[in-house]
This record gives C-alpha cells, sequence and structure tokens, in this order.
C-alpha cells in the first residue's frame, strides 16, 4: 500500500495550470488547478476512460457536438479514444480531478513519490 498527501505533492507548474499526479499499477489520478481564463486543452482523444470531478470553480466540458458546464461537484465521463476537451469558464480557478484507467503513461512520468 502506498499513501499520498495532496498537499505534499510538489506540483508542476505548466504556466496555464498546475498538476498534481498519483499513479497505481492500472489507474493515474492527476488534480489540476487550470488558472482563471485558461482553456487547456486543445480536443484530444487518448485511449484511457476519463473521469473528471470539478473541485472547485466552474467548466465547460466539451465531447462532439455536446457541450455541459459544471461547477463544484460536477461529474463527467468521457470514453477511450474519443475527442473531448475542457475549459475554465468560472472567474477563479478551475479545480478538477481526472481519474484515467488504464493508467496514463505521459501523467505517470511526473508522479509523485510515496511515503
Amino acid at each position: 500500500m502506498d499513501s499520498y498527501h495532496w498537499d505534499e505533492i510538489v506540483p508542476h507548474d505548466k504556466g496555464d495550470r498546475i498538476q498534481s499526479v498519483i499513479a497505481g499499477e492500472r489507474i493515474t489520478v492527476l488534480r489540476q488547478r487550470i488558472r482563471a481564463g485558461g482553456k487547456v486543452y486543445n480536443p484530444h482523444a487518448h485511449h484511457q476512460e476519463q473521469i473528471s470531478i470539478v473541485l472547485e470553480g466552474k467548466a465547460k466540458f466539451f465531447f462532439g457536438n455536446k457541450e455541459v458546464v459544471l461547477s463544484r461537484g460536477g461529474v463527467v465521463v468521457f470514453p477511450p479514444d474519443k475527442e473531448h476537451a475542457t475549459e475554465n469558464v468560472g472567474n477563479g480557478d478551475l479545480v478538477i480531478e481526472e481519474i484515467f484507467s488504464p493508467g496514463n503513461e505521459t501523467l505517470n512520468k511526473i508522479a509523485a513519490t510515496p511515503d
């Protein structure tokens, strides 16, 4: 068993967003803060299924010809290999937690090490 605390993970500042990552054997969890005014994602697709949970702020999620605006507590599920995008549409920062299954190899490279 590995243990972590989000407040103790060294974040990765990407300019318009700050990312913290925890990686398991078959799952990746990304917590990111998208700064106010940051669109962050261009439409993209990946082979992982993704669940995005809004922790703070307001997000607009795009999937195909659908879009939905969600605030704290809102959740979306993106199927694998389907184009999607996220935009911060609130007045402040947007904090979202994203779960990828199977794990996201690119994000796993910046994952925290266990305590």
